[in-house]
Order: structure tokens, then sequence, then C-alpha cells
């Protein structure tokens, strides 16, 4: 049955959306860390392009691969929504806001795709993936 889940989220997302003038939304260069065992928490990362000439706003996130899916700030503490102005990139990493998965359902072994949905006031659902790479050490 978790086969069939995670295609059937990236088919709906993939669905067109309403337009809304100006706005253009694209997700590239996602990121997470790997990790060593179910549970772990991890740590995504992409960059949102708005190419258009209207602001927009990010107001939900979503990775099932993970119990809960939180966007953070910088320091940690957990953000309601993100502004994502016209013409520009907002860039999640991992001295800036990012996201955080918790209680990950699997490991996140090197080299696999995460699939994420990101729900934006404008835009609608995109969904995106999160390639898997090795974690930074820590000193």
């Amino acid at each position: 049955m978790k086969k069939f889940i995670i295609p059937a989220l990236l088919a709906a997302l993939a669905l067109p959306h309403p337009a809304h003038a100006g706005v253009n939304i694209t997700l590239d260069h996602g990121a997470v860390w790997q990790t060593a065992k179910i549970g772990q928490a991890t740590q995504g990362f992409l960059q949102i392009h708005n190419t258009g000439s209207s602001a927009d706003v990010l107001l939900a996130w979503s990775c099932p691969l993970a119990t809960a899916t939180l966007l953070v700030g910088a320091d940690g503490k957990p953000l309601v929504n993100l502004a994502i102005p016209a013409g520009q990139t907002v860039a999640l990493h991992p001295h800036g806001p990012h996201l955080l998965l918790q209680n990950t359902h699997y490991t996140v072994q090197f080299g696999s795709l995460v699939p994420c949905a990101l729900t934006f006031q404008n835009a609608g659902n995109i969904g995106g993936y999160l390639n898997a790479i090795k974690a930074p050490s820590k000193h």
C-alpha cells in the first residue's frame, strides 16, 4: 500500500491549478541529509524561484517520509509562512530557513529521492524532490 501513496500524491500535485496573474513559482536544487536510522530527524533544502511579477507566500509543506515536516528559521523556531518576492529566489538552506523532517518512516539513503509538496497562496500546490546527500560532519 505504501508504494501507491507517494505516486498518488505526486500525481495530484501535477494536476493543473488555476493560474494567478504574475505568479510563476518553480523549485529546484533540492537536498536532504541522509540518515542512519528510522525515526531520525533530518533537514531539507531547496530553492524557490518566483519569476513572475507578483509576490507569493509559502503557506504549507509536507514530505510524506516524515510524520511531521516543519519549516524553521535559522534559529530553529517554526515559521508559519515564508514570503517569496516577485522576481526573486528564496533559498531554504542550512543556515537559514529550511525544512525539518521529524520522525522519518524510513532511513534516508544516499542518492535516494524524497518527494515533498509545497503549497503557495497563489501558485497552489507544487511538488519537488530532495536528493539525499551526506550530512556534514559535526565538530
